[in-house]
This record gives structure tokens, sequence and C-alpha cells, in this order.
């Protein structure tokens, strides 16, 4: 999750080593003290920017200082111990049992199961994705990444309409026009204006911050605002017609004064010379965050369709893009490792002995929440509606022992922090893989080796069962 070793140099694997390895055999405890060979910075997951070039200073074990870290995780940085923390045993309704007969009971549970759902995975690696989708398929069970509404309406938008977008270094390089829409960076994701944005010195933008145009559109006037040339307001309500009509004056459409008022609550004249910059851009770069948490997952998805055909329609005259902030930690890389296994994300339904995707009906959040489910595999993270539904079928967690759900479930395995005790990839929202490396060893096994030895337990016993 986090970063390198000053004092004490804690190391890497490279991208093309993650990518290449085999992953079909779990991540060892050798492997990963090999890891720690030469000197690199690590990745910290903490937001979506998923800054790579986060120093740790240790001294006595334990992290001391964060350099490059912001204000959002340098408290969580500070203070980690760096030596395998005491190591805890796995559960089974509250009691200690060995690895074998936590294994022997998750395999009963899952190979028992007619409609098991898998949920969870924002913070795995994209290798424990791959080894989840495996044995979702194999068990025939619905699979959904985290928190899925805001990624649904995301999905069916770039599915129907397509998208335009670029890598966060391209940015970086060229934009010198930024338009930030009902976003706060400056909030969520402390370090963007530095590193892809606003204040980042490009091959083409040399003077960073005095370079560039920068846009906000908001509903309310955020710390971003503060920051821009332009601060637009979002009329409450009428989101759609601002980028209705800013779409239309984009393409030189003819519209009546007074009705263009009516609709977006601004003149025709203001929202004429914010059209002018962004068509004068020599590249223009939008940015957007979550539309369901304020539309809902019907509006959400309008929302991304008006957003992209209205830069598309900016890049029929220069290079305009558009790309959301990113969602903490691995979501993205999650959905695309589905997407590759199975064509489909970010909820695939298995049962039918092939993957089937529908929004609202092969949601594994959804059947959590409508009872229609007989066992649960969790990873990572309990999603938050879901912790009454869990209780009343069997259910298995794999994560932190200090979660309130490995004292819950019916049966717990204790799991690390990609990052901090487990290595992989995790993937930005730009689609660019990056490394995160453990920077101490772990103490039990991890995810992935849990996966592992649940799928050959699961599959050993069907085999005796078939014959």
């Amino acid at each position: 999750m986090f970063g390198r070793m000053a004092a004490q140099p804690i190391g890497r694997a490279s991208i093309e080593e993650n990518l290449l390895a085999d992953d079909d055999s779990p991540m060892t405890l050798k492997d990963e003290i090999d890891l720690a060979s030469a000197e690199a910075p690590f990745t910290c997951t903490l937001c979506g920017c998923l800054c790579d070039d986060i120093l740790l200073e240790v001294e006595s074990g334990r992290v001391v200082e964060a350099r490059n870290a912001c204000d959002m995780a340098r408290p969580i940085l500070i203070g980690v111990p760096t030596i395998p923390e005491d190591s805890a045993s796995p559960r089974r309704k509250g009691r200690d049992v060995t690895i074998e007969e936590a294994v022997s009971e998750c395999a009963r549970i899952l190979g028992e199961s007619q409609a098991p759902v898998i949920v969870g995975l924002e913070r795995s690696t994209n290798e424990t994705v791959r080894k989840v989708v495996g044995l979702a398929d194999r068990l025939g069970a619905t699979l959904e990444i985290g928190e899925a509404s805001a990624a649904w309406a995301r999905i069916t938008a770039m599915q129907r309409v397509g998208a335009v977008g670029a890598t966060l270094g391209e940015v970086k390089a060229r934009a010198d026009v930024i338009v930030f829409w009902a976003c706060d960076p400056a909030t969520t994701h402390p370090r963007h204006f530095e590193r892809y944005s606003i204040d980042a010195v490009g091959r083409f933008v040399p003077g960073g911050r005095e370079s560039r145009r920068v846009i906000v559109f908001d509903v309310d006037e955020t710390p971003t605002a503060r920051l821009a040339d332009h601060f637009v307001r979002i009329e409450r309500g009428r989101e759609l017609n601002l980028l209705n009509v800013l779409r239309a004056l984009v393409r030189g459409c003819e519209l009546e004064p007074d009705r263009v008022e009516e609709a977006t609550g601004h003149r025709i004249d203001d929202l004429q010379t914010l059209v002018k910059v962004l068509r004068g851009a020599r590249y223009g770069a939008w940015f957007y965050g979550a539309f369901a948490g304020r539309a809902g997952a019907e509006g959400a998805e309008g929302r991304h369709h008006a957003v992209t055909a209205l830069v598309r329609e900016l890049a029929r005259g220069t290079r305009f893009v558009a790309l959301g902030l990113g969602e903490p930690g691995n979501s993205h890389g999650a959905e695309g490792v589905l997407g590759w296994q199975s064509g489909f994300t970010p909820g695939v339904d298995f049962a039918a002995g092939f993957p089937e995707s529908l929004p609202g009906e092969t949601s594994a959040a959804g059947r959590l929440a409508t009872g229609e489910f007989d066992a649960a595999l969790v990873l990572g993270e309990v999603p938050e509606p879901s912790h009454d539904a869990l209780e009343s079928r069997p259910w298995i967690f794999i994560g932190s022992p200090r979660s309130q759900a490995f004292d819950r479930a019916d049966v717990a395995l204790p799991a690390g922090t990609a990052g901090v005790d487990d290595s992989g990839t995790f993937t930005r929202v730009d689609g660019v893989v990056l490394p995160v490396r453990a920077f101490r060893p772990r103490s039990s096994p991890g995810a992935q080796e849990w996966l592992d030895r649940i799928e050959r337990a699961v599959a050993a016993s069907k085999a005796g069962a078939s014959q």
C-alpha cells in the first residue's frame, strides 16, 4: 500500500516480473522477502491516485517518516510496523481452528451451495481477483466487485456510447485546459493536482499552473473551485440540462437565450465564453467523479452519456479526453481482470455454466439484499448494506483480523493488506498497471493462497462425490 524504506531499502519486482509470474502458484514468504532485494519506491492505495513515489523511513521496526505522502496518507503510514504482526488463527464460528479445518469447512459450505455469491475485492490485487474468478467459475457463483452501483452506470454508459480516454501521463504532459465536473480532488485526491493535472509540469506545459486554464463545475463552492480560473455553479436538478446546452453550443447550434437561462440557470453569454475556452484548448482533460451518489444508477448513466457526448463533440475540433478520478484501492483493476476473464464486468453470474451479466439481475449485492443466495464469500470489506443479510446464511470472510467481520463470519481466514503484507499489481483509473510491494513479511497465508487451498479442496470434494 505504501512506499519504500529509505533507511532500510525494501524492494521490488518489476511490472514485467509481476505480469509474467505463474499466477497459479501463490506467492510465498520467501518470494516476498526476495522482492525486498532492490531499492524502489512503493505505491500508496489510499485514494485513486495510486501514488508510486512514496518513500518510507524506518527506525526500530516502524515507519517514522513518509516522504511525498499526502496529509491523508501520512497519519496512516507513520507508525506502521515493518516486522510481521502476531499471526491470527483461522476461526470457525468464533473458535480458533487449524488451517486444514478452516479450509475443509470453507470447501463444505461452498461445495454444497447452489447459489453462492462472492463480493468485496476493491483492495485486492489483480492476481487475487484472477484466482477469485476461477473459483467463481468452478462454483457457479455470482461475483461482483465492491460497492458497484457507480460502476454499473459507468460501464453500461461506456458500452453504449464508448469513451474518449488517455493516460494521466499524457494529460500531465499536454493538457492546457483542465475541467473538473462535480468532483473535488483537493479533498478526495490530494496529490492529483501536483502529479497529474493543475500544478504538474509537463513537456508541453512547462509553466505548470501558469500554463493552464482550470474550470470547475459543481453544486457548491469547494476547495477545488476556489483554485479555478472559472467556477460555474451547477443548479440542482439542472445538471443534464447544462451538459446538453454546452454540447449544443460547442456544435454551434442557435439557442434562445431565455430558454437557456431557464434550463440551466446561466446566461447564454457566460456559457459561450466558457465554450470558447474549451474549444480553444490545444489539449483538454475533463475529470469527473462518481454520479451514482447524487442521481441514482439510472441518472448516473445519463450523466456519463452526456459527459462523453460533450467531450466527443469537443474532440472534433481539438484533442479532448474524459477521465474519472478513480476509486480508492483497485476497483478498476478488479473490473479489468473480471472483464478479461469473463467478458463482463462489474457483476457476473456463472450459474448457467458460462458467464452472464445483466444490470440489476447479476448483482451479487442485490442478491444479498433480497436473500437470493445460500452462501457467501467476502474478500476484504463487507458491503455496508449486506451485514444483516449475511447473518442469515453461512458465509466466509478473508481479510484483516481487525475487521468486525472476522468475529462474525462462520469461517474467518486472516489475510494481510495488499502493499503492506502482500505484493502484486493494481490498475490505475487510466488503465496503467502499477506494482504494489509488501514491505513486511506475512505472518499468515495471503488471500491468493487461501483461495488456492479452497479451490483445490472444493475440486477434491466434488471429485470424491462423483466417484
